[in-house]
This record gives C-alpha cells, structure tokens and sequence, in this order.
C-alpha cells in the first residue's frame, strides 16, 4: 500500500538543488525496491535491504538480497519517495529515495530519514550507494516503476569557451550489483557513471519500485 503525504524539508531540495528556504515535499511509501538483472541470462533478481553496523549509527548500508519476495512487516525492506513537485522528467517526479523516515539524522535536524546517496572512488566508474551520508541521489520512476536518475548536462558534448545548454531530458538507468565494501564485502547497489563498469563483479540491473 502506498500513502502520500506533505512533509517538510529545510536546506535540502529535490534534485540536488539547496535551498534556504522551507520547501514542501511529498512521500510516498512504504514500498520495495526489486532488483533484476538486465542481461537475459542473469541471476540478479531479488529485493533491497538496509542494514548498520553494530555500534555504527551511520551510515546505512544496502544489501542484495535473492529472495523471490520482500519480509513482509521488516522495515529494512521498506522504502519511501520524497519529492517537491516542482521538478519532472518526461513527465514523472524527481526527488530522492530514503529509509527511516522517522529518524532524526542531523543536530540540528533539517529533515527525517536517511536519503540514498552514491559515494564513489577516485580510481573507479563504479559509485556505491549508502544511506544517511549527507546528501541525496536524484531519482524518480518511469510508467513501468522503473527508478531512473537525471543529470542537467551531457559533458560529452562541451566546446571549449561555450558554456553548455541545460536539458531536460538527460535520464538513466546505470543501476548495477556490484560486489563491494559495503559495511562488510557483499553485494550492494551501485551506480556506473559511464561505459564498462571499472569493477568486473558488476551486474547491470532494472531497480523497481513494488508495492507492499
């Protein structure tokens, strides 16, 4: 079942974008996060859950999980949607994903939960996704429950001494599972930024929103 409701945020908007100023957001949750693998010969499908460490508050660690079906009534298997409204792509909400929408995360807190971010290396393509590390991940779902991210500009595509044209229409979908450390070595989500993934256990998947 999935409800929404107006919330509040201070200092962090959809999208990446900072504000100042109090913005309303939406929320729509619980749900899962199914996660299947691209290629037609893949293993890759099962759900998403988020786990700590032991004495560790944060952050937030994601685990795959190869269960045919979420632990229904296990919090670490519900997610929730956050948006403002205010930003689309091709149609469909742009916001961020996070877990624990209850949970106070700052001192002073400016906003609940942990939203999912990409942290990544300086030698790698390859971001690994955690949650409650300060920022937030944009991303949104397609008419197929499918979760895509946005950029407002194609680097690819830059001229020397001619500032770039903003886009609306930049979306992807560079989900994978990867074998990462992740808390401890297992498998997580990730995010390639581009072309063949620097860390050869990664799967390219679809990452889909399934109701609870």
């Amino acid at each position: 079942m999935q409800f929404r409701f107006p919330t509040f945020l201070l200092g962090l908007g959809a999208a990446g974008v900072v504000s100042a100023q109090v913005q309303e957001l939406y929320q729509e949750g619980p749900f899962a996060l199914r996660v299947k693998g691209q290629a037609s010969n893949s293993s890759i499908d099962g759900y998403l859950s988020w786990y700590n460490l032991q004495g560790l508050p944060a952050p937030t660690f994601i685990s795959y999980e190869p269960l045919s079906n979420p632990v229904v009534g296990n919090s670490s298997f519900e997610w929730y949607f956050n948006y403002t409204g205010l930003v689309q792509y091709k149609g469909h909400e742009v916001g961020f994903l996070l877990v624990n929408p209850t949970a106070n995360t700052t001192t002073p807190s400016p906003y609940h939960g942990q939203p999912l971010d990409i942290s990544y290396m300086s030698n790698s393509n390859v971001g690994i996704a955690l949650l409650g590390i300060g920022g937030a991940f944009d991303a949104g779902f397609d008419a197929d429950d499918k979760t895509f991210s946005t950029s407002e500009f194609d680097d690819s595509t830059y001229v020397p001494g001619v500032p770039p044209e903003y886009s609306q229409d930049l979306g992807y979908y560079n989900w994978a599972v990867c074998w990462q450390l992740s808390g401890t070595y297992r498998q997580t989500l990730s995010w390639i930024t581009f072309g063949k993934p620097h860390n050869p256990t990664c799967e390219l998947v679809n990452l889909l929103r399934v109701g609870l």
